[in-house]
């Protein structure tokens, strides 16, 4: 089947070649085709979905002038172009992204193929993209013909607070034979809890964690896998694993506070539901589907909890039992359970994958027979154990972020958190493990019980993430800030697990929304998180209170007063708009707009003259330093922000009253903000840095006020000898306040501050991450308080959003619409630093910008992608002294200069790479 397929792709590739040099040469390729963002999905079940491309072209001032898309039904009506599903026909548009799907209803259980091709600034047509696919779910509930069915463990009788209650995890298998050969087949499959889907012997699929964490009640998604290719002639068998997961585990701070229910928040027996779907080439069809036919039992994972750990005996293994030629009389018949009250649908996300391994760098046994690994940097995943010795030999595995100054990992600040696995030996030769349904955040693995003395090859740090962290690079003259850069990234993989998580490490990970919104524009310069920011606004709608507010974590399984805090419920209003700003996507906006307006509505019965006070279960400016900036001040700052934002999103959608209303909204804000908080001289009334850094990015300043506000800010910044007093909060804006207006020598030596509070702190101590506290650590005192407060995670991005001013401002690369189709070209360019260079890849292409110094002379290289305009700005007044490749401006016509005044130039490029000289 594979070779069949093989021979069609390469008459695919052919026939489109050719078709194409037929049409015209074109020098312009497409590239990266995605629908929903993802390249070819597999099972989404959305009617109309979106198509995007990037293009790629030699020269200057290369765009696209039209498109067509073709979809059909079947790879032979693809290889001849037979349109049966869609003809786009030529569309006179420069749209490479959002572009909706318009033929035809689209069917359950159907897989479409598509293509695309353009019409360049010229009028010559492009060769046809590379063949591309996508496949709908199962649409409509009748498809669904599983049942929901698990294995009887028996009961919880643990005390909840004193002892964990860990269930093994459940065993299912169905055995069938095929006696005819198979067209296509698919599987549609999903739990109540985590699954690992088996077929043959063999894990379907690279996820894990599957099929993520959901409000249950609200909606449970599935997964669909192609397994065409996996099933033969005569007897098969398809098998799942199932464990509590977030379903019936525990989850998050519960057992640590102490709440009524500790564990088991959505349903108490995990189960397992899903379907075969077979097509033969005959034409006839069958469904095998979960249900009482199925046999169950337990095996050798006896516990399994996200965050507890894992436990596996091997000398309880079903060896086989996944695949042919296994017996299963001892085998019971599945529990049936009953079907959720939350609605099936297809995981919108990325789902989390294994996107690195790590062999350690080094051994150490601070104490005899106890061996700590390692990895060289801290990241959330599993360790892979290879090991052998004698049957019933029990290997332990413990992590930490950190190690004591004796040499053993610090575990006190994982709280309730018992992070543990272990490994029972069968005792046949050397033995591989690693756990399938916990995670860890670590950077040493401490082994205990290994028999024998472990050389390195014994562990292996799988890292675990939702995201790849390829967007974008970044380079300077200053070491740590490189260090930095790479530890931001590291921190925003960990946590980007499933969901925007606070930690990977103790006992919380859950999805705090304070966090993600302070951190999502510097999220998205690092990774392509749209697709995975979708599925979290999903669970912040499922998550939205019913008066209004956005809790402080989502999803959200705690049922608690007051769980909403200004800065966090924020989130609803700031991760849609920026869904907006960097991927255009205004369905994200659609989708939330209802509640967004109920959250509107809900502040503004909350406020008083316009001012929204402090309510809630307020968390101020987390983590400050030395100054405490008011709730109220907090409150009202936000509730400025959010009308600013709303007015922006409702005009995206076309709601021009709606929009005029939030204008008017925010003019009335900002109006009472300033009237309250801020005083003639520009001073504000708290006189922290973080209302300074507030009021000024979310524009609250009168007018004529703000410059003598960025002035003070500047003053207090320097007589705190470059060092934050922020938190949270203040601190993402601080810097992007002072570029704003022009303070920028001030930012970089915040930036290059190695002393505490700063980023520099943390890198001279040796971090790998972002810390949650300034001062989490000390190479010279291993044992301070701070270490072992019980508030101390090592994994926390919060404070990398640092990030979105290095591409912002030090880069220079923002958009000035949506989407980076008319690009910002602006770096902050000072004799604080020799050089930066970095890029970003946008949604339409790669963007790079760097600038260095040569004596007095400035050198800027940019790269603008295919079907983008941008604004340079080159910081001089004298279009003389600037020189695009050696020749004056006023000899390159594609070069337009926009405005010129006392300290700027403003030029306007098209697509292409260019090199600026300034004679400065």
């Amino acid at each position: 089947m594979k070779i069949q397929f093989t021979i069609l792709l390469i008459s695919i590739l052919t026939f489109g070649n050719s078709y194409s040099q037929k049409a015209g040469s074109a020098t312009i390729s497409i590239h990266e085709t995605r629908v929903e963002y993802l390249e070819n999905p597999e099972g989404i079940d959305i009617p109309h979905p979106r198509f995007s491309w990037i293009l790629k072209g030699e020269g200057r001032n290369r765009f696209q002038s039209a498109y067509q898309i073709i979809v059909t039904s079947s790879l032979e009506k693809f290889i001849k172009n037979e349109v049966d599903i869609w003809d786009s026909g030529k569309v006179n548009s420069n749209d490479t992204n959002q572009i909706e799907y318009d033929g035809i209803p689209l069917k359950s259980d159907s897989k479409y193929y598509w293509k695309v091709k353009i019409w360049d600034e010229s009028g010559g047509i492009s060769e046809w993209s590379a063949p591309a696919h996508w496949s709908m779910g199962l649409l409509n509930f009748s498809n669904w013909k599983g049942l929901f069915i698990g294995h009887d463990v028996g009961y919880n009788k643990a005390d909840k607070y004193d002892s964990l209650y860990l269930p093994p995890a459940r065993y299912l298998r169905k055995s069938f034979k095929l006696n005819k050969k198979i067209k296509k087949a698919t599987a549609y499959t999903t739990a109540l809890g985590l699954y690992e889907l088996r077929l043959n012997g063999n894990k379907v699929g690279e996820d894990y964690f599957l099929p993520g964490w959901t409000d249950y009640n609200k909606r449970l998604y599935y997964q669909t896998f192609d397994i065409t290719d996996k099933l033969h002639e005569g007897e098969n068998v398809i098998g799942a694993i199932v464990a509590d997961g977030w379903y019936a585990g525990y989850i998050g701070y519960a057992l640590l506070v102490r709440l009524d229910k500790v564990r088991e928040f959505y349903g108490v027996n995990p189960s397992f539901m899903g379907q075969i779907h077979l097509e033969y080439e005959d034409g006839s069809t069958e469904i095998i589907a979960s249900d009482k036919s199925w046999k169950s039992n337990e095996g050798a994972i006896r516990e399994a909890d996200i965050i507890m750990g894992e436990t596996y005996d091997a000398r309880l293994e079903n060896s086989g039992w996944d695949a042919p030629n296994f017996d299963d009389s001892e085998w019971k018949s599945p529990k049936i359970y009953t079907y959720p009250n939350g609605k099936l649908e297809a995981h919108p996300g990325t789902k989390v994958k294994n996107v690195e391994q790590l062999k350690p760098i080094e051994i150490t046994e601070p104490s005899p027979g106890t061996y700590v690994f390692n990895l060289g940097k801290n990241i959330a995943g599993i360790a892979e154990l290879k090991v052998k010795g004698n049957k019933g030999t029990k290997v332990q595995l413990r992590f930490g972020e950190i190690l004591k100054s004796d040499g053993h990992i610090q575990t006190e600040n994982l709280r309730k958190a018992r992070a543990t696995d272990t490994y029972i030996l069968n005792g046949n030769s050397e033995e591989t493990w690693q756990p399938k349904f916990t995670y860890h955040g670590f950077q040493y693995v401490e082994v205990t019980g290994y028999p024998g003395i472990p050389n390195l090859d014994a562990i292996t740090g799988l890292v675990l993430s939702s995201i790849e962290t390829n967007a974008s690079t970044f380079n300077s003259s200053n070491a740590m800030n490189n260090t930095l850069f790479k530890n931001i990234k590291t921190t925003q993989s960990a946590n980007f697990f499933e969901i925007p998580t606070d930690c990977p490490q103790r006992d919380e990970r859950l999805g705090w929304t304070g966090d993600a919104q302070i951190y999502m524009r510097s999220a998205t310069y690092n990774s392509d998180v749209a697709a995975f920011m979708t599925k979290f606004l999903v669970d912040l709608d499922d998550a939205q209170r019913w008066y209004g507010a956005y809790p402080n974590f989502a999803p959200f399984p705690y049922s608690r007063p007051n769980q909403y805090a200004p800065a966090w419920m924020d989130v609803g209003i700031i991760i849609p708009y920026n869904m907006y700003k960097v991927y255009n996507d205004t369905r994200a906006l659609d989708f939330m707009y209802e509640g967004m307006q109920k959250f509107m509505r809900f502040q503004e019965d909350a406020s008083t003259d316009y001012l929204r006070p402090g309510g809630g279960n307020n968390w101020g400016d987390w983590l400050a330093v030395n100054e405490e900036t008011s709730h109220d001040f907090i409150g009202a700052a936000f509730y400025g922000y959010d009308a600013k934002l709303m007015a922006e999103m409702a005009e995206a959608l076309g709601k021009t009253e709606d929009a005029a209303k939030y204008r008017n909204l925010f003019e009335n804000i900002k109006k009472a903000f300033a009237k309250k908080y801020i005083l003639e001289n520009g001073q504000t009334t708290e006189d922290t840095q973080t209302t300074y850094a507030l009021a000024l990015y979310f524009d609250l300043y009168p007018d004529g006020l703000a410059k003598k506000g960025a002035a003070r800010l500047a003053e207090k910044i320097e007589k705190n000898g470059y060092k934050f007093t922020t938190g949270f909060l203040g601190t993402k804006h601080v810097m992007l306040a002072l570029s704003k207006y022009g303070y920028n020598d001030i930012s970089y030596k915040i930036f290059q501050q190695t002393e505490y509070p700063s980023w520099g702190y943390s890198v001279e101590n040796g971090s790998t991450s972002i810390w949650e506290r300034w001062n989490s650590y000390t190479k010279d005192d291993s044992e301070n308080s701070d270490l072992n407060a019980k508030m101390n995670s090592f994994s926390h991005y919060a404070f990398g959003s640092v990030a979105e001013w290095m591409f912002q401002h030090a880069v220079g690369i923002d958009t000035e619409d949506s989407g980076y189709r008319n690009i910002i070209i602006k770096p902050a360019i000072t004799k604080e630093m020799d050089f930066i260079e970095g890029s970003y890849k946008s949604i339409n292409g790669t963007i790079a910008s760097s600038w260095n110094w040569k004596g007095n002379n400035l050198l800027m290289n940019i790269k603008i992608p295919v079907n983008t305009k941008a604004k340079v700005t080159i910081p001089t007044s004298k279009e003389a002294n600037i020189k695009e490749g050696n020749k004056s401006l006023n000899k390159h016509s594609s070069i337009k200069v926009l405005d010129s005044n006392e300290n700027e130039t403003i030029l306007e490029i098209g697509s292409g790479v260019y090199t600026f000289s300034i004679k400065m």
